[in-house]
């Protein structure tokens, strides 16, 4: 698996520091990876709302289906689907009432190259690879003077590369 981020020419930072946090940072998103996959698919039934939720971060749809009939639907960002201008309310009801649940089927693209990956996440990336790089194995904090610095334990993300995350975010919890 080849890392998706390099390291700037003159960096110290090594291919097994990106690896891990590009790691760290899929984790964060809640995926296995942030590499690209084709063809991921998923299925469920959409509510009154229109709007579906998905798994993993698209970066675009290739095929919708409402009850089995194909359907277009707008993503709204990285994790939700909106197909709400074709759910109907259901027994006989007014706009905005309970529609009956539909059951959906997308196919969509998540992931990135290399070549294709956001700025944001290419950042994030870089300054968890340095924040990692910079914390000296099994040390908390330490000070000389009046100048102290405590480091965030291995594994967390600094408030900074949480900033560059949040348009990809999920949604839920």
């Amino acid at each position: 698996m080849a890392n998706l981020v390099e390291a700037p020419a003159g960096s110290p930072l090594t291919a097994e520091q990106l690896a891990a946090a590009e790691a760290l940072i899929a984790a964060h998103l809640g995926v296995t990876t942030l590499e690209r996959r084709e063809g991921v698919s998923e299925s469920g039934t959409v509510g009154s709302s229109g709007l579906i939720a998905l798994v993993g971060p698209a970066v675009s749809v290739q095929a919708v289906t409402l009850s089995g009939a194909p359907a277009a639907g707008v993503l709204r960002n990285p994790w939700t689907l909106d197909v709400s201008g074709l759910i109907r309310p259901g027994y006989g009801g007014m706009w905005g009432s309970t529609a009956l649940p539909v059951p959906y089927t997308v196919t969509y693209t998540a992931g990135w190259t290399a070549e294709d990956l956001p700025p944001g996440l290419r950042q994030a990336i870089l300054l968890a690879a340095q924040y990692g790089a910079a914390v000296p194995v099994g040390l908390k904090a330490e000070s000389m003077g009046p100048v102290s610095k405590t480091y965030t334990e291995p594994g967390t993300i600094s408030a900074d590369v949480l900033a560059l995350l949040r348009p990809w975010l999920p949604l839920r919890v």
